[in-house]
C-alpha cells in the first residue's frame, strides 16, 4: 500500500465513462448517457434497493389481504423479477455483439439488478405483512416513480442506437408495473401472532418477543405542540398523528382532536380580558393591553416573508442574464440557483409561521371576546330574554374582530411590498413601469368606491338577515302550533318577503364581488400589456432578464393593489363589530348589593327562644317598579306598566299567597323580588343576597337533556333527597311511564305535557334547597288531584319551613297561607279572601305517614350505569363521515342548474387559455427579439412595423398581444358574472327548499331536532351556501385552472422539469388525501361544535330570569365555558392541519423552483431559447403558491360543501304522510261536526309505548263534550290524533262520513278551530294575530272579540287591532295571550273546535268569560274541551274520563258527579267541589 503515489493518481473518466460528468453535448437538448448513469441512475437505485430492504426487514404486522391485493402483488413480483433480469440478458447480449462497454455499465447493470431483486423479496413479504394497502410507502412509491421518469429519458437517449428496444421493454415493464397500482383491493389487519398454529408446539416460556402493536389512530392526541420539540414545533411534525387519525377515519368526536395547549387555557384567558375590560371599559383598549405586545412581534415574520419575497424577481433576473452574457463565470449561475431556492424557502418558512402565529392570537381573542359577551349576557340589566341579535354578537361579529388581526398586519404590509416593487420595477424598465402602475393605480379608488358599495350593501344585507332569522327563530319556536293551524303557507310567505329583501342586498353585492374579480384576474395580462408596449414604444429592446423580473415583480403588485380595499373593508367591518360588542358591554351589570338592602335587624333579633318572632327574610318599604326601558322602543301601550308603592314584610316559613286578575301584576311582583324590575323609589330588603330564590316561572323553562339534569342542575346528586322530591312533586309515576329519569327533554321541555313541565320546573327549584320559594302559577296547568298531592307533600311538607311566595287562585292553599295579598292595577294589597272563614278540611292532615312510604318505593331511579335511554332527543347531531357523498355535489348542481354550470366551466376555461397564450406569445417575443438581426436599428419605421423586409415586427407582435388580452378581458368579465349569478340562483332554490322541507315535515322531527340546530341550517350554512360557498369555489375553479396552465406552460418551455415534477405528484397527491380527509372531519366537527355553544346560549337567554334568581351564572358560564373549549378545540386543530399542509405545499414548491432555477444553470450555457427560460422560471415561482392554493381552496371547498351537505340532510325529511290528500271533501265540509273515533291507536315515535289504546267514542252533531284525566293520560293525543300529529297505528277517525286519513291536511287543520295548551302569538299587529290570512272584515273581528269581555279590554289597551304584540307575545301575561288565542279561535267560527287546557292561565274572572263564551259563542259546534279545572264543565253535554290511554268511563256531567264510584267523583271531591254544587252551578 505504502508504493502508491497517491499525488500522482488521477481519475481516468474515458475509462469509467468516455463523455464523463458532462450534462449536455453542445449540439442537441439531451442528457449524454455517462451524466445520467453516474449521476441519476447510480444514486437512484441504491436508494430504492435501501428502501426495499429497510421495508423488508421492518415488517412487524401481519395483514389478511383479499384476492384482488394478493394478485397484484404477485403480478409486481413477477415484474420485478422481470426487470432484475433484463439489464443482466441485456449486457451478455451486447459482450456477445461486440458493443463496447464500461465499467460503469457494469455497476448500473449490478445495482439495477440487485435492486429490483431486493424489491422482489419485499414484495413476497407485504403478501402476508406490512401496511393496509398494498402499493408500500409513499417514499417506496416516489423513488419508483423517479426510476421510471429516468427509463423515460434513457429510452429518449437510446432512440438513436440500435438497442433502443431494450429501452422500450423496461419502460413498458414499469408502466405494468404502474397499472397494479392502481386498483386498491382490500386487507385488515390480523390478530393472528406471527407462526400460525404451529406455535401450540412451542415452550410456554420460548426465546421469542412478542409485539403488541399500539394503534396511533386510537391514541389520545395530547395538549397541542405543547410537548412538541423544537424541530416539531418549527416543521409543524406534531400535527403528523392528527393526519393519521384523520386518514384512518377516527375523526369522529371532539375528544379525538388535540387539548388546548396551556397558552390557549380557556379560564385565564377569560379572566385576563374580564380583568383588563373591568379596568379601561373600552373593549378595544383592553384587547388591545392583553393580546397587544404577542400581535406586534408577530408582524416580524411578515416583514421577514416579504422581503424574501423580492429576492425571487431579482435573482430570477441574474439567472437569466447569465445565460445571455457569454463571459461570465457559469459557476455564477448555480449560485443564483441556490439563492432562488433559500430565498422561496425562507419566505415559506416564515409565512406559515405568521399564519399560525395569527391563527393563535385570534383564538385568545375569540376566546377572550364571547365569554365577555355571555358574562355580560347573564350580568347585565335589562337584556331582553328574546333579543335576536345577541347570538349575532357571538357569532358574526366576533369572526369580524378576530378577522381583523390579520387585515391589520396586511395594513402596513402590502403598502410596503408596493412602493418596494415599484422602485425595482423603476430600476428594471426605467420610466415604461408607469403605463402599467397608473393603470393598477386607476383601478384603486374603483376599488375603493367597490369596497365602500359592498361594505353598505353587507350591512344592509346583516339588517334583512337578522330580520330573516328573527321570523325563523319565531317560526320554528311555533312550529307545532303553526302546523296545527295550517298556517305554515302564511309564515313560509313571511320568510319568503324578508328573504328576498336579503337577496336584493346579496345580488346586489355579489354582482360588485364581481366586478372586484374581474379586475383582479384581468390586471395581469392588461398591466403587461400597457408597461411592455409602453417600453418598446420608447425604443427599449425585450430582454429576457428584465422582461421577466418584471413580470414576476408586476404579478407581485397585483395582489397588494386589489386586497388593500378588502383589508380596509375588513378593518372597517371589525370597528363597526367592535363598537356593537362596546355597546353591549356599557349596558350597566345587574347589581343585586346595591338593588337589595340588608334587613336591620331589631333588638329582638337575635333572641333565639322559642316565642321569639319569626325574623323576615324580605321587606319592601314604599318600593316603587318599573319595568327596564328599551333604547329607541316606541311603547306598545300609553302608559308603561308599573308597581306602586309596595309594601311587605314577610317572615321566615311563612306562606304567601298572591291572587288578582289577568294583567294585574301577579309575575310582575314577583319579577321584582327576583330584581328583574327597576327600582325607581323605595328600598327591597333581603336577608341573604347569595343564596337566591327557589324561582318557578309560570311559563316552565327546562333545558335539552335528562329529565335528573333538569332537576338536579349541577347540584351534588343525593339520592334520598332526590326521591323526596320526586315524591313531593308527583313525578313518580310519569317517570314511570316515561321510562326512567334519564329520558330526553326535548329543548324547553317541548316532549313533556305541560304538567309534567310545570312540575319538573317545580323539582328544579325544590331540589335546590333554597330559604325562600317563589312559584308563578305552578298548579294552575296541572290536574286536581296532582295539585292536591304537590300542596300537600311539596308547599306543605318538604318546603314547611322555607318561606314560600306563591302565586296561585287554588283556594284549598289559601287555607294555609300566613298572608293572602291581592295584586291589582300595579297595586298590592290584602285580599278579601284573608276576610273570609276557612273551614280546614281535616282529611289533609291524616292520612299520611303510613302511605307515604310505600308510594315511596315505586320510584325506581335509573343508574347511570345503565344503558341511558334510547330516546332519539338526545342523540347528537348527525354528521357524515369520510368523503362527501357524490349526493351533495349533485344537490348543488341541481341548484345551479345544469345550462349555467357549463356556461361557467366554459368561461373559465377560455379565460385561462387566452391568458396562458398572451404569456407563450410574450416569450416568443422576446426570444425573437433577443435574436433579432436589426437589434441595432431603433428607427419609428422599424419598431411600428413599416419596414417591409421582416414580417414580425414591433407593431405585428403588440397587436396580436393585444387581440389576445382583449379576448381575456372579455372572457373574465363574463365569468365573473355568470358565477355570481349561478351562487345567487343556487342559494335561492337551496333556501327555499330547505324552508318549504322543514315547514312541512313531520311533528315528532320538532319534538327531537333542538331550534338551536335547526336554526343553524337557516343561519350559518344559509349564510355558507349564500356567500362562502360560491367564493370560495370560484377561486378554487380559477386555482385549478391557472395550475394545470401553468405545468402545461412550464413543461412545455422547459421539459426536463419533468424530472422534478413527475416525481413530485405522489408526494402532492398523498398530502393532498391525508389532508382533505382529515379538514374535512375537523370542519364537521367544528360545525357541530358551534350548535351546542349557540343552543346553550339561546337556552340561556330563555332562561335568564330563572339562572339569575337561583344564583346560577357562575356554573352556567362553566358550562359555556367547556362548549367554548370544545369549539376552539375544533377550530386550533383545523389551523394546525392548514399550516402543516402550507408547509409542506410551500416546500414542495421550493424544491420546484430549486430544480428550475438548477436545470436553468445547467442549460443557461447552450440556451437557445431564452423567452421560454424565463417564462418557465417565473411560472415556477408562481406554482410554489398555486399548489398550497389549490389544495386549500379544494379543501375549503369540501369544507363549505359540508354546509350543502347538513343542508341536503333536512332536504330530505320526510313529509307527513299523506299531506297532499287522496281525496277533497264534499263542498261545505264539515256541516254538523259529528266526530267517530273507533279503535284508534296512536303512538308519537316508533320505540314509544302508545299514548292512546284502542279509543272509540261517536259524538252527536253540535255536542260538547269535556275530556278529563291526570297528566299523561292521553287527552292532548285525542286533539293529536283528531288532527294527525302523528299517523294512527290502527283505527280510523271519520268526521261527517269523511275518513280524515283522506283528507289533505291543510284543509284538515283549516277547518278546525284550536287553541292550544301553549298560547301561540307572533310578532304583528293584534289584527294579524288574530286573522292571519286577512279573510275577515275589522268589525267581524271585533264580533269575536266582543262575545269575551276581558278579551275586548285587553285588544282595547294595546291600542285596538292595529296595536302591537312583540315576538312569542311577550308583552302580555300568559292568561292575556289565552284570551287573544281565545278570540282567534270565534273568529275561525269551525264546526268543530278544539280547547286543550285553554283555561289553564285564567284568573276566575276571565275564566268566568271564557265559560260565557263556550256557552254563548260555541253553540253551533263541536266541541272537544280538555280541563284540568272541573268547575264550568256541567256546561258539558258529555264527559270522557281517560287514564293511560283509554277511556275510564263516560257520561253525562251530572250523572258521573252524583255517582261515588266514578273516577269524576272522586276529582271533583279533590278539587272541593262537591256534587251538589257542581249540578247547581249549571
Amino acid at each position: 500500500m505504502s508504493d502508491i503515489d497517491w499525488k500522482s493518481f488521477s481519475w481516468n473518466w474515458t475509462e469509467f465513462c468516455p463523455t464523463g460528468l458532462k450534462p449536455f453535448a453542445n449540439d442537441t437538448n439531451d442528457l449524454l448517457p455517462c451524466f445520467q448513469k453516474i449521476l441519476l441512475q447510480l444514486p437512484i437505485y441504491y436508494i430504492f434497493a435501501a428502501i426495499s430492504a429497510y421495508n423488508f426487514g421492518n415488517q412487524t404486522r401481519q395483514v389478511v389481504r383479499n384476492k384482488t391485493q394478493l394478485r397484484l402483488l404477485s403480478c409486481r413480483t413477477i415484474l420485478s423479477i422481470v426487470l432484475a433480469l433484463l439489464p443482466v440478458a441485456k449486457i451478455f447480449v451486447f459482450h456477445r455483439e461486440g458493443i463496447p462497454l464500461y465499467a460503469v455499465d457494469t455497476l448500473v447493470v449490478a445495482a439495477e439488478c440487485i435492486m429490483w431483486v431486493v424489491h422482489s423479496g419485499f414484495l413476497l413479504t407485504a403478501r402476508h405483512s406490512g401496511d393496509i394497502s398494498h402499493r408500500g410507502t409513499l417514499l417506496t412509491n416516489v423513488v419508483w416513480l423517479t426510476i421510471v421518469v429516468l427509463d423515460g429519458v434513457w429510452l429518449r437517449t437510446s432512440r438513436h442506437f440500435d438497442w433502443w428496444p431494450w429501452s422500450l421493454v423496461t419502460l413498458l415493464c414499469d408502466l405494468l408495473y404502474g397499472a397494479t397500482l392502481l386498483p386498491t383491493g382490500s386487507a385488515v389487519y390480523s390478530s393472528q401472532p406471527r407462526g400460525g398454529a404451529s406455535r401450540e408446539d412451542e415452550a410456554l416460556l420460548s426465546n421469542r418477543y412478542t409485539y403488541f402493536h399500539f394503534d396511533m389512530n386510537e391514541a389520545h392526541l395530547g395538549h397541542a405542540q405543547d410537548e412538541a420539540n423544537w424541530a416539531s414545533r418549527f416543521l409543524f411534525h406534531w400535527v403528523h398523528p392528527l393526519i393519521a387519525k384523520g386518514v384512518a377515519g377516527k375523526l369522529r368526536k371532539i375528544e379525538d382532536l388535540f387539548d388546548l395547549p396551556d397558552a390557549l387555557n380557556i379560564t385565564r384567558l377569560s379572566e385576563r380580558l374580564h380583568l383588563a375590560l373591568s379596568q379601561s371599559q373600552s373593549l378595544w383598549r383592553a384587547l388591545h393591553k392583553c393580546f397587544g405586545l404577542e400581535f406586534y412581534l408577530i408582524g416580524l415574520l411578515r416583514l421577514v416573508a416579504d422581503l424574501s419575497g423580492f429576492a425571487g424577481p431579482l435573482l430570477l433576473g441574474g439567472l437569466l442574464r447569465q445565460g445571455q452574457d457569454t463571459d461570465s463565470d457559469s459557476s455564477q449561475a448555480y449560485y443564483y440557483a441556490l439563492g432562488l431556492f433559500g430565498s422561496t424557502l425562507l419566505s415559506a418558512l416564515c409565512s406559515t409561521h405568521f399564519d399560525w402565529r395569527m391563527a393563535m392570537v385570534s383564538m385568545k381573542m375569540r376566546v377572550g371576546v364571547v365569554n365577555s359577551i355571555y358574562r355580560k349576557a347573564l350580568e347585565a340589566r335589562g337584556i331582553k330574554e328574546s333579543k335576536p341579535d345577541m347570538l349575532n354578537l357571538m357569532s358574526t361579529d366576533t369572526d369580524r374582530i378576530v378577522n381583523s388581526c390579520i387585515s391589520f398586519h396586511f395594513f402596513w404590509s402590502i403598502p410596503f411590498k408596493l412602493f418596494t416593487t415599484l422602485y425595482l420595477l423603476y430600476l428594471q424598465l426605467g420610466a415604461a413601469f408607469l403605463a402599467g402602475v397608473l393603470f393598477a393605480a386607476m383601478l384603486i379608488p374603483i376599488n375603493r368606491w367597490l369596497a365602500k358599495r359592498i361594505g353598505i350593501y353587507s350591512s344592509g344585507l346583516m339588517t334583512a338577515k337578522d330580520a330573516r332569522l328573527s321570523a325563523t327563530t319565531e317560526t320554528m319556536q311555533g312550529a307545532k302550533q303553526i302546523k296545527i293551524n295550517a298556517w305554515e303557507d302564511i309564515f313560509i310567505t313571511k320568510i319568503r318577503g324578508l328573504r328576498q329583501e336579503e337577496l336584493r342586498f346579496l345580488s346586489k353585492r355579489k354582482y360588485l364581488d364581481a366586478m372586484c374579480v374581474y379586475f383582479w384576474a384581468t390586471t395581469p395580462v392588461l398591466m403587461c400589456l400597457l408597461t411592455f408596449g409602453v417600453s418598446v414604444l420608447m425604443g427599449n429592446k425585450l430582454v429576457a432578464s428584465t422582461t421577466y423580473t418584471s413580470v414576476a415583480l408586476l404579478y407581485m403588485l397585483i395582489g397588494p393593489l386589489n386586497a388593500f380595499p378588502w383589508v380596509l373593508n375588513g378593518l372597517i367591518e371589525a370597528w363597526v363589530s367592535i363598537r356593537r360588542v362596546q355597546q353591549l358591554m356599557d349596558v350597566p351589570n345587574l347589581d343585586y348589593s346595591s338593588y337589595y338592602n340588608p334587613i336591620m335587624r331589631g333588638s329582638g333579633g337575635e333572641n333565639t327562644s322559642l316565642n321569639a318572632p319569626k325574623t323576615s327574610v324580605l321587606q319592601m318599604k314604599g318600593a316603587t317598579f318599573t319595568h327596564d326601558s328599551q333604547e329607541g322602543e316606541a311603547p306598545t301601550v300609553a302608559i308603561p306598566f308599573r308597581l306602586k308603592d309596595i309594601n311587605v314584610d314577610f317572615k321566615a316559613g311563612q306562606l304567601i299567597c298572591i291572587e288578582g286578575p289577568i294583567g294585574g301584576g301577579k309575575s310582575t311582583f314577583l319579577s321584582a323580588i327576583v330584581a328583574g324590575l327597576q327600582c325607581t323609589d323605595g328600598e327591597v330588603c333581603v336577608q341573604e343576597l347569595t343564596t337566591g330564590f327557589g324561582y318557578v316561572p309560570q311559563s316552565p323553562w327546562l333545558q335539552r337533556g335528562t329529565i335528573r339534569d333538569n332537576i338536579v342542575w349541577g347540584a351534588h346528586f343525593d339520592e334520598q333527597w332526590y326521591k323526596s322530591v320526586l315524591y313531593a312533586c308527583a313525578l313518580e309515576e310519569d317517570l314511570q311511564i316515561l321510562g326512567g329519569d334519564l329520558v330526553g327533554v326535548g329543548e324547553n321541555g317541548r316532549t313533556l305535557s305541560g304538567g309534567q313541565r310545570a312540575r319538573v320546573a317545580l323539582a328544579r327549584a325544590v331540589y335546590q334547597d333554597k330559604k325562600i320559594y317563589l312559584l308563578d302559577d305552578v298548579l294552575s296547568s296541572l290536574d286536581a288531584h296532582v295539585a292536591r298531592h304537590i300542596i300537600k307533600h311539596c308547599i306543605l311538607r318538604l318546603l314547611k319551613h322555607k318561606t314560600r311566595i306563591v302565586v296561585t287562585r287554588s283556594v284549598p292553599l289559601f287555607f294555609h297561607a300566613n298572608q293572602i295579598l291581592q295584586v291589582k292595577d300595579g297595586q298590592l294589597g290584602p285580599s278579601e279572601y284573608m276576610t273570609q272563614s276557612i273551614d280546614l278540611s281535616e282529611e289533609d292532615v291524616d292520612e299520611d305517614d303510613a302511605g307515604q312510604p310505600v308510594r315511596r318505593r315505586s320510584v325506581e331511579i335509573s343508574n347511570q350505569d345503565d344503558n341511558r335511554s334510547v330516546d332519539s332527543l338526545l342523540i347528537e347531531e348527525s354528521r357524515e363521515f369520510g368523503h362527501l357523498s357524490s349526493n351533495v355535489f349533485a344537490c348543488y348542481w341541481r341548484a345551479v342548474t345544469s345550462p349555467l354550470a357549463f356556461a361557467v366551466l366554459f368561461f373559465v376555461l377560455l379565460m385561462q387559455m387566452t391568458r396562458n397564450l398572451s404569456d407563450a406569445w410574450l416569450a416568443h417575443w422576446v426570444t425573437e427579439t433577443t435574436l433579432d438581426p436589426h437589434s441595432n436599428d431603433t428607427s419609428l419605421e422599424h419598431l411600428l412595423g413599416n419596414d417591409s423586409a421582416s414580417g414580425h415586427t414591433t407593431g405585428f407582435y403588440l397587436g396580436i398581444f393585444t387581440a389576445i388580452a382583449v379576448t381575456n378581458s372579455l372572457a373574465t368579465l363574463a365569468r365573473a358574472f355568470i358565477f355570481a349569478y349561478a351562487g345567487i340562483k343556487a342559494a335561492i332554490f337551496m333556501h327555499e327548499q330547505l324552508l318549504k322541507k322543514v315547514m312541512f315535515a313531520k311533528f315528532n322531527f320538532f319534538d327531537i331536532t333542538s331550534v338551536g340546530r335547526i336554526l343553524n341550517r337557516f343561519s350559518s350554512d344559509t349564510n355558507t351556501v349564500d356567500d362562502s360557498l360560491p367564493f370560495i369555489l370560484n377561486i378554487l375553479l380559477a386555482q385549478l385552472a391557472g395550475l394545470v396552465g401553468a405545468l402545461c406552460v412550464s413543461l412545455y418551455a422547459m421539459p426536463w422539469l419533468g424530472l422534478v415534477i413527475i416525481p413530485m405528484v405522489p408526494i402532492y397527491l398523498n398530502l393532498q388525501q391525508s389532508y382533505r380527509h382529515a379538514s374535512r372531519d375537523i370542519k364537521r366537527l367544528s360545525s357541530n361544535a358551534m350548535s351546542p355553544l349557540y343552543t346553550h346560549f339561546t337556552e340561556t337567554l330563555q332562561g335568564l330570569t330563572t339562572i339569575r334568581s337561583m344564583r346560577a351564572s357562575p356554573r352556567f358560564q362553566r358550562d359555556f365555558q367547556v362548549k367554548l373549549e370544545e369549539s376552539i378545540k375544533a377550530q386550533l386543530t383545523q389551523s394546525a392541519a392548514q399550516q402543516w399542509l402550507a408547509l409542506r405545499m410551500q416546500l414542495l414548491g421550493t424544491l420546484l423552483v430549486g430544480g428550475a432555477g438548477l436545470l436553468a444553470a445547467i442549460t443557461a450555457s447552450h440556451a437557445t431559447n431564452p423567452g421560454l427560460v424565463g417564462l418557465c422560471i417565473s411560472y415556477a415561482l408562481s406554482i410554489t403558491g398555486q399548489l398550497g392554493d389549490l389544495l386549500h381552496a379544494v379543501a375549503e371547498t369540501e369544507q363549505e360543501l359540508v354546509a350543502v351537505e347538513r343542508v341536503d340532510q333536512y332536504l330530505q325529511l320526510e313529509g307527513e304522510q299523506n299531506a297532499s290528500g287522496s281525496a277533497d271533501p264534499p263542498f261545505g265540509w264539515p256541516t254538523q261536526g259529528v266526530l267517530r273515533f273507533q279503535e284508534v291507536q296512536l303512538s308519537y315515535r316508533e320505540h314509544l309505548i302508545p299514548a292512546l289504546r284502542g279509543i272509540s267514542f261517536d259524538t252527536e252533531a253540535f255536542e260538547r263534550i269535556g275530556i278529563v284525566g291526570r297528566t299523561g293520560a292521553g287527552k292532548t293525543s285525542v286533539l293529536a290524533a283528531l288532527l294527525r300529529v302523528a299517523p294512527l297505528s290502527q283505527g280510523e277517525i271519520r268526521l261527517d262520513q269523511v275518513n280524515l286519513k283522506t283528507l289533505p291536511l291543510s284543509v284538515l287543520r283549516e277547518r278546525i278551530g284550536v287553541i292550544t295548551q301553549e298560547p301561540f302569538l307572533f310578532e304583528g299587529t293584534v289584527r294579524e294575530n288574530l286573522d292571519p290570512r286577512h279573510g275577515f272584515y275589522d268589525s267581524e273581528i271585533w264580533h269575536a272579540v266582543k262575545n269575551s269581555a276581558a278579551a275586548t279590554l285587553l285588544v282595547q289597551q294595546l291600542g285596538g287591532l292595529d296595536g302591537r304584540v312583540e315576538q312569542c307575545g311577550n308583552n302580555l301575561s300568559a292568561g292575556q295571550r289565552q284570551l287573544l288565542c281565545l278570540a282567534r279561535a270565534l273568529l275561525k267560527n269551525a264546526k268543530v273546535v278544539c280547547i286543550d287546557e285553554g283555561t289553564s292561565n285564567l284568573d276566575d274572572e276571565s275564566d268566568l268569560c271564557m265559560q260565557q263564551a263556550l256557552r254563548n259563542a260555541f253553540k253551533s259546534c263541536t266541541l272537544l274541551f280538555i280541563a284540568h279545572r272541573l268547575r264550568g264543565l256541567q256546561a258539558m253535554d258529555r264527559i270522557i274520563v281517560l287514564d293511560d290511554g283509554r277511556i275510564c268511563e263516560e257520561g253525562k256531567p251530572q250523572e258521573l258527579a252524583h255517582n261515588t264510584a266514578t273516577i269524576f267523583h272522586g276529582m271533583l271531591v279533590a278539587q272541593d267541589i262537591s256534587p251538589e254544587d257542581f249540578t247547581r252551578l249549571d
